[in-house]
């Protein structure tokens, strides 16, 4: 029988973007599979240095994903405005384009009405499809922070963790691991350069992922990537870090 890995990153997924979960999903199975594997999936947090410091060892850090059981708040259901975020910030500081297959959204506000200025993405690789596997569940009290060993915090959607294995199971809240898969580097990134979605961009989005089928989706996210003005990298023009990944 399948057991969770001594420690992992765990996040969990539901409605962004006025998208809803299974249509999410069905986007990004089309994103890996147009990036031999690769896709990007976003968060709202930082690891910070936890991920190197998991896979300090030399293995791999598996990362697994959890629909989360309560209702998504309406910002995330219904949120006013969205952006597609168009580059990310590598270590040194320097701006880069996304990969060509990928499509990073968000709602473009925070809680307090402010423009959302920040935004991170995991960076996963899957040889398989994002299919629901229904073998592994996470019980949030048999966990803690990877760091600190503290408990995980309510407002912790995504945290790199260690399972407790020694640690009996509660009668609480228990997450089903709908698919997993293998962080690779740099683990997460910073996104930057976000851009506001027409309200025709969103509907053709929505109509794509709806009623279409990856061919047809590889020609949405180049119509919207198109669009988006490319920032300028001052590293040299042959230095692509997803190149060494795909």
């Amino acid at each position: 029988m399948e057991q969770l890995p001594r420690s992992f990153c765990w996040t969990k997924m539901g409605a962004e973007s006025g998208e809803q979960l299974q249509l999410i999903i069905r986007r990004k199975e089309w994103e890996r599979s147009l990036g031999n594997g690769l896709f990007f999936w976003g968060i709202g947090q930082s690891l910070g240095g936890n991920a190197d410091l998991a896979m300090r060892g030399g293995e791999a850090l598996k990362v697994l994903f959890s629909p989360m059981i309560s209702k998504a708040k309406a910002i995330d259901s219904t949120p006013d405005e969205t952006v597609v975020w168009t580059a990310y910030v590598d270590t040194y500081g320097e701006e880069h384009p996304l990969p060509e297959h990928a499509l990073v959204t968000s709602r473009a506000t925070l809680p307090s009405g402010r423009r959302k200025e920040s935004h991170y993405a995991l960076v996963c690789r899957s040889p398989i499809s994002l299919a629901t596997t229904g073998q592994l569940s996470v019980d949030p009290n048999s966990i803690c922070n990877f760091a600190t060993n503290k408990p995980l915090g309510a407002s912790q959607v995504t945290a790199i963790v260690r399972n407790n294995r020694d640690r009996q199971a509660t009668a609480g809240k228990v997450y089903p691991v709908s698919f997993s898969a293998e962080l690779v580097q740099p683990c997460f990134i910073r996104l930057s350069s976000p851009r506001l979605l027409s309200s025709a961009e969103k509907a053709m989005l929505a109509r794509a992922v709806e009623n279409g089928a990856e061919r047809t989706w590889r020609d949405v996210v180049t119509s919207i990537r198109r669009i988006a003005t490319k920032p300028r990298a001052r590293t040299p023009k042959n230095f692509d870090l997803f190149e060494t990944l795909c």
